[in-house]
């Protein structure tokens, strides 16, 4: 019996890729932080080397940019120090791993609802991908800070690998299982109007935290669409919504996979970078459904979405923080943004989102609320695409034999595109052989044009209908 339990743990041990560590006991000499001017990268006029309260302070003013510390570069350890903030702040920040101030990862107080114990977002900590801030990717990796302003705060970080845990005032208030940095390693900085004091980095000291990632409890969930294919980013004017032809990818766009990370976040930031002016991507996966059902699609999304199933629009929200158009929980992605009720047809299923962005971080969550009735969730496949040749041969206006419906057929870029009347164009496929098909509705409508007897064949259903070009 104990041998059993002997190789249980082990077991256990190998699993989750964290062994025991020897307790460290022993202080690492000479880890103090001297806080005079030459150890200090900074702005001039931002940073005093003072006394305040009896103790050696260095002295931060608003706005006063990164205070870098010289000739360290940090990769896993504790980093300590003590800190008053220096009214009215918005935050205090520390930043660790720091390649530069694209790539660095951060902790910093919300000055201002750091004291509330019942604030989830009194300290955060946040990764930076090309120099984008992505605090409102991450609402998980925050808390109620447990400091006080008008004195001092003891602030110790203790970093180990892929994990971190924060204490505040002797009480730990944030713990991190994975961080989501590009950077295992980099200088260490300060920002943010305050008084810092005491700064003790012991770089190796990781008091036992285990430095592989924790396991992501949603990981093991079969909901969530993980597997996407991408276009690449293209500008969309302000106030434009992306439901016309004109902003529609032709299929042969999607040439590129993206999967979702942590919590099934797929990071647009991560891949593209940040936007400073409106973008919008598309994305496309396939839902195969085993009969026709209906299902809840729970959405996460920053900061516009617009959802199509089998092409037809199906949910537009916006979630934009700096325009109070912000959802729950205060304009951060989170599952429980918004959602739709897909319904899905016996089948595959083409699910098309498009996510716009000009502000900090952007991304998706896609999760069905039942995956009953689903067989397969994957990337799309877009089809192989068939050179169309001349296509002058197919444009023109074509009427029906009784002249009461005419259908236009012009040319957009090296498209193909049909419109009937007043109603929006759409683009057509071509399957080859004269043939085009419809590629926006849930419709099966087919083109089979005849240029030498300039007429097409509009069919649909079974049905057909003969259309000669005047």
């Amino acid at each position: 019996m104990k041998k059993i339990i002997f190789h249980s743990i082990l077991i256990c041990l190998f699993a989750t890729q964290c062994f025991p560590q020897k307790k460290q006991t022993k202080v690492v000499a000479g880890t103090i932080v001297p806080l005079v001017p030459e150890k200090w990268s900074f702005k001039e006029g931002k940073v005093e080397f003072t006394e305040y309260k009896g103790r050696r302070v260095m002295k931060l003013a608003q706005q006063s940019g990164q205070v870098v510390l010289r000739d360290l570069i940090f990769k896993d350890g504790t980093i300590e120090y003590d800190i008053e903030p220096i009214l009215p702040e918005f935050a205090e920040s520390v930043y660790f791993h720091r390649k530069d101030e694209k790539e660095q990862e951060i902790v910093y107080l919300r000055v201002a609802k750091m004291e509330n114990p019942f604030s989830n977002d009194g300290i955060q900590y946040a990764p930076y991908f090309a120099g984008v801030n992505m605090w409102d990717m991450y609402p998980q990796y925050q808390a109620p800070a447990n400091a006080k302003s008008g004195e001092w705060n003891h602030v110790k970080l203790v970093i180990s690998g892929k994990q971190l845990r924060t204490i505040v005032n002797g009480k730990e208030v944030l713990a991190v299982p994975k961080l989501e940095g590009n950077e295992m390693e980099g200088s260490i900085a300060f920002e943010g109007s305050a008084y810092i004091s005491n700064i003790d980095i012991k770089p190796g000291v990781t008091e036992n935290l285990c430095p592989a990632e924790s396991v992501d409890l949603t990981k093991h969930e079969a909901n969530y669409i993980r597997k996407w294919s991408v276009t690449q980013p293209v500008l969309l004017p302000t106030s434009a919504e992306p439901v016309s032809l004109l902003y529609f990818p032709k299929n042969e766009f999607f040439t590129e996979k993206i999967d979702a990370e942590t919590a099934g976040l797929v990071n647009l930031t991560r891949r593209f970078g940040g936007n400073e002016k409106r973008k919008v991507v598309w994305l496309k996966a396939v839902i195969t459904a085993k009969n026709a059902i209906k299902t809840n699609l729970q959405l996460g999304f920053s900061d516009e979405i617009w959802v199509y199933l089998n092409n037809q629009i199906t949910y537009v929200d916006k979630n934009i923080f700096a325009e109070n158009m912000k959802k729950y929980p205060d304009g951060r992605i989170s599952v429980q943004n918004g959602g739709v009720i897909l319904n899905l047809k016996q089948g595959q299923n083409e699910l098309l989102i498009a996510v716009a962005n000009n502000f900090y971080g952007w991304g998706l969550i896609a999760r069905l609320e039942s995956t009953e009735g689903i067989s397969n969730m994957e990337s799309y496949t877009p089809p192989a695409t068939i050179a169309i040749g001349d296509i002058s041969q197919y444009t023109g206006t074509y009427a029906s034999k009784n002249g009461n419906m005419k259908l236009v057929i012009s040319q957009m870029n090296d498209d193909l595109v049909a419109q009937i009347g007043p109603l929006e164009p759409v683009r057509l496929t071509y399957a080859g052989n004269n043939i085009f098909k419809v590629d926006r509705f849930n419709f099966d409508f087919e083109l089979a044009f005849k240029p030498a007897e300039k007429k097409l064949l509009l069919k649909n259903s079974g049905s057909e209908s003969e259309f000669f070009r005047e």
